[in-house]
């Protein structure tokens, strides 16, 4: 990991709670490595890149956080606007 990468994951976490809405977004464009303005809450995260050992940090990271979701949970609807409604209810 860059100094460039931690430096930005630091910032982040500084940013929001992670299991916010604009902490959802946030590590996913981290993840994704592209900017939040270009990830819509309909689309298909998968079709943007995000591959299953992304996906698994990610579930790794909001269950560390108390998020009762697993890796299927997520991969079943892979888009925003459903994993929000997952982790923030």
């Amino acid at each position: 990991m860059t100094t460039q990468q931690v430096t930005r994951s630091w910032e982040l976490e500084q940013a929001a709670s992670p299991l916010t809405q604009e902490g959802i977004v946030l590590a996913v464009s981290e993840q994704l490595q592209i900017p939040v303005s270009d990830i819509q809450l309909n689309d298909d995260l998968l079709m943007l890149g995000l591959d299953s050992v992304r996906l698994m940090t990610l579930v790794g990271k909001w269950q560390a956080y108390g998020a009762q979701v697993s890796f299927e949970d997520l991969a079943e609807q892979p888009t925003l606007e459903v994993w929000i409604d997952k982790l923030v209810a």
